[in-house]
């Protein structure tokens, strides 16, 4: 997956963050990472599987009290490298408002 990041084969478009069903985690859903060209088949990876994030544990409190209370998604901002490592900036936002507006 690394190298298909490093190709730019990654989309956080439609990407977004949620709890782990056992509640200790957090997992990054629904983002695209293309499959590397000189990869088999058999050695590539699914393009959209879950992915698990590595917080704290004070990060991964803080942030299922601010989904819990007040209703906010967290979402993928911007996925950059520090050594040889993938980083993922995360912000919470609030939904938008789906009312009639005649």
């Amino acid at each position: 997956e690394i190298k298909a990041i490093r190709d730019g084969k990654m989309n956080l478009g439609d990407g977004f963050v949620r709890p782990d069903k056992e509640g200790r985690g957090m997992s990054l859903c629904n983002v695209h990472i293309g499959k590397h060209s000189t990869g088999s088949e058999f050695f590539n990876h699914e393009e959209r599987r879950v992915r698990p994030l590595l917080l704290t544990k004070e990060e991964c409190r803080k942030l299922r009290r601010e989904i819990d209370i007040k209703g906010m998604t967290i979402v993928p901002l911007k996925a950059y490298f520090k050594g040889s490592r993938v980083k993922i900036k995360v912000g919470l936002c609030k939904g938008k408002n789906q009312r009639d507006k005649r």
